[in-house]
């Protein structure tokens, strides 16, 4: 089978479907990609806000510079002068008693920055960030090691102080992880915390969309797509798939259309995984263990205000209340994200605005003022997969039982908590086994996985390529 003549189905126009179709158009496969909604983007999208006519994200979303599958994606697409990089790590917070911190590097050279980072943390006293930056180490080092235990029990093990994990340790786990500490697995928190604090200062610097989401990422996938030859189909909703044996034969449509393919990469949260395979397919291993899988949520608000009001850095944590981070859209408009947000599931609209602005309010004096000319709640109630230690336990790898079926997604195995990183990342190893397929229809789906698997010990424990430039040693200008 020549990968040239290969017809490859895409599920899912999210990071994962559009990196995944991406890498197989440009490597020469007949691609089609096929998403349920009228447009792109899965659950990190734009769209037009009804009544001010403004194009608004459905949350706002950051990257950072150790997010480097995605960071490549963007520039394999041509849209890497959509983003912006921090020129180096800032994160204010702000707590109602004790005012505004910042986790901010200071201009020392690059490999020092994290660390720096840690200890100049206003919001702590002098000892707890001396503990707050062993405990970082040790946390990053040990790594796998924490598999089994939560993120609470692993900052218990730390010696972690209760201001260090209300001040800096719970608001970066729940907004790396979208779940609570109690419940959250301690292991790829680790994996956040190591890439994030400890490979360097591009590593630690955050990543901002420069236009709204969706033109940030889906309008360039979609071209180089199409102009390697492959479609997009959008409103084309899968219910199931036609099998062969021990192989996927065709994708099968709500209208009752067949697509077929030689492979098939599934690039789908894990519910809808699951509603779309044979029901006897859904019961044999990975599958069965995902049954049990939860999810939690995301809220954003959006709050377009009678005038703008800022602060020192383009968004600001926010503790001390619920509401947990809030941003900077446009002058006149702020919108809040909140992760793992269950308290809010009966909550009414009105009720969580009135909430965010009081949190807001605590902190930013200038908002006291201001009159809220219009609110919108976006609800994203299965954003992420729950990431306890007993669903990391069972995320599946890409393959499946199904020689010519792979698996995408930011919930699939990474060693990451549900990123867009791990999403991108997802999707390119999907992609790498369906080219070794197809390029080699005798090579089975665990020699690939096993392959490749020996490739990245090669590389290391952790790759994070880098990419060393003057403005990753600012200590020496």
């Amino acid at each position: 089978m020549n990968t040239s003549g290969s017809h490859v189905a895409v599920v899912g126009g999210g990071f994962a479907g559009l990196a995944a179709a991406v890498r197989l158009a440009r490597a020469g496969a007949r691609v089609t990609l096929l998403e349920r909604r009228p447009f792109l983007g899965g659950r990190a999208y734009s769209f037009t806000d009804p009544v001010t006519g403004d194009v608004v994200d459905n949350g706002p979303h950051a990257l950072m510079g150790a997010y480097t599958e995605a960071l490549d994606f963007l520039r394999e697409i041509g849209a890497a002068g959509k983003v912006r990089m921090q020129r180096r790590l800032r994160v204010t917070l702000a707590e109602p008693q004790l005012g505004m911190g910042a986790v901010a590097a200071p201009p020392v050279p690059g490999p020092v920055q994290g660390a720096a980072a840690l200890l100049r943390y206003r919001l702590l006293s002098p000892a707890d960030r001396v503990r707050l930056l062993a405990g970082a180490v040790r946390l990053a080092a040990r790594g796998d090691g924490w598999r089994g235990a939560t993120v609470a029990e692993a900052l218990a093990r730390l010696g972690q102080s209760a201001e260090a994990r209300a001040r800096f340790w719970h608001p970066l786990a729940i907004a790396t992880l979208n779940e609570v500490p109690e419940a959250a697995a301690a292991a790829p928190f680790a994996a956040v915390v190591r890439r994030a604090f400890f490979a360097g200062a591009r590593a630690a610097r955050f990543v901002l969309p420069a236009a709204p989401l969706s033109d940030v990422y889906t309008t360039d996938a979609r071209r180089v797509v199409e102009e390697a030859g492959g479609r997009v189909l959008s409103g084309a909703t899968v219910v199931t798939l036609a099998l062969d044996g021990d192989r996927v034969r065709a994708v099968v449509l709500r209208d009752g259309r067949h697509v077929p393919a030689d492979a098939v990469v599934l690039a789908v949260p894990c519910g809808a995984l699951l509603r779309l395979l044979p029901p006897a397919l859904a019961q044999v291993s990975p599958f069965r263990s995902l049954h049990a899988l939860g999810s939690s949520p995301i809220v954003s608000v959006h709050l377009w205000l009678d005038r703008p009001v800022g602060w020192d850095s383009p968004f600001l944590g926010l503790l001390g209340g619920r509401a947990q981070w809030l941003f900077a859209c446009a002058p006149g408009r702020i919108a809040s994200v909140t992760s793992g947000a269950r308290f809010w599931d009966d909550a009414p609209d009105e009720a969580i605005v009135s909430e965010v602005l009081s949190d807001a309010r605590a902190v930013l004096p200038a908002l006291g003022g201001t009159t809220v000319r219009r609110s919108l709640v976006v609800r994203e109630r299965h954003a992420t997969l729950s990431l306890t230690p007993a669903a990391d336990a069972v995320r599946p790898e890409a393959e499946t039982p199904l020689a010519n079926l792979f698996l995408a997604g930011d919930w699939v195995r990474t060693g990451l908590p549900a990123t867009i990183e791990g999403a991108v990342q997802s999707g390119r190893r999907a992609a790498s086994l369906v080219l070794a397929l197809t390029r080699n229809p005798l090579v089975s789906a665990r020699d690939q996985v096993v392959a490749l698997k020996q490739r990245e010990e090669h590389l290391g424990d952790d790759p994070i390529p880098r990419v060393v430039g003057v403005d990753d040693v600012e200590g020496r200008k």
